[in-house]
């Protein structure tokens, strides 16, 4: 089955398989400045036994450091929920790399702040697969990209976002010149609009808020940490999608504009940082079976 003929197929069928708590799951990670919050990556809300997190791309957190400027959440046209405490991210220099071949971060809620998030479901560990089988899965990402949203400007105005959900397929191409990739760790998408579909199943574009065409996927930037999920596989009949539940596998980190692609880290680096980080929780992590 060539490209144009899956398209076709996922065209017809992928929105009735999208996971619906994945939006739930889904929040924007945010900067403050000047009393405006701008749009700045993407999290997931993640818990362990009774512990809350949010999940992103550690190098969102990093250049947010970077910038010294205050760091929240909010979902689509919510108000602000200032985080303040450490975020735990990956480090450098492991696996022969002088970077991070990971490029996750955790930030532990507080109970507070969960209360807060009313409406907003926390993912646990029976919605994630660790064990990528198929090199023929189909996948959906679900986050916010900053060239679609609008910041507030004052204290009484909201954040405007507006969603992104893109579902495409593996990236099978030539990955010699990839920097920073590896396949034990990391998975990667395509990202050609041409064989790619909106939440409505029709065929991709990709434009600014203007209406404007705009560089895909260079000018995703804001999506950085948002969940990527497995919502099918296309060596099982498209049909028979539904009788497997669509799992989270891993968190957007990166793209590599030049060859159309999207990369993301495997959740199990994300699991792999928190038993690291929190050692109460590591016997609910270790009597979990996937």
């Amino acid at each position: 089955m060539d490209k144009e003929q899956i398209q076709s197929l996922l065209n017809n069928k992928v929105s009735s398989y999208m996971p619906e708590q994945a939006w739930d799951s889904t929040v924007s990670i945010v900067i403050a400045y000047n009393h405006n919050v701008y749009q700045f990556g993407s999290g997931v809300l993640f818990r362990i036994a009774d512990d809350h997190f949010v999940v992103t791309a550690g190098h969102v957190i990093k250049e947010a450091h970077k910038l010294n400027k205050t760091l929240g959440i909010t979902s689509a046209n919510e108000s602000f929920i200032a985080l303040h405490g450490e975020w735990i991210c990956s480090s450098e220099g492991q696996y022969g790399t002088d970077n991070d071949p990971f490029d996750v971060a955790v930030f532990n809620l507080s109970q507070l702040a969960v209360q807060r998030l009313v409406g907003k479901t926390f993912l646990c560990l029976n919605d994630i697969d660790f064990d990528l089988k198929s090199g023929n899965g189909v996948y959906t990402l679900f986050g916010y990209p900053a060239i679609w949203s609008e910041p507030s400007t004052g204290s009484s105005e909201k954040l405007q976002l507006r969603p992104f959900q893109y579902t495409t397929i593996a990236f099978s191409r030539d990955t010699t010149s990839f920097k920073e990739y590896q396949e034990r760790f990391h998975l990667l998408l395509e990202a050609q609009l041409e064989n790619s579909t909106t939440e409505k199943g029709s065929q991709a574009t990709f434009e600014d808020l203007k209406g404007s065409s705009v560089p895909f996927p260079k000018e995703l930037g804001g999506i950085s940490g948002c969940s990527v999920w497995q919502i099918g596989d296309l060596d099982v009949p498209i049909d028979d999608w539904g009788q497997n539940q669509p799992k989270i596998v891993a968190v957007q980190t990166g793209v590599y504009h030049t060859s159309q692609a999207i990369k993301a880290t495997k959740w199990i680096a994300v699991t792999t940082l928190i038993h690291g980080a929190f050692p109460k929780l590591r016997s609910a992590m270790d009597l979990w079976r996937p």
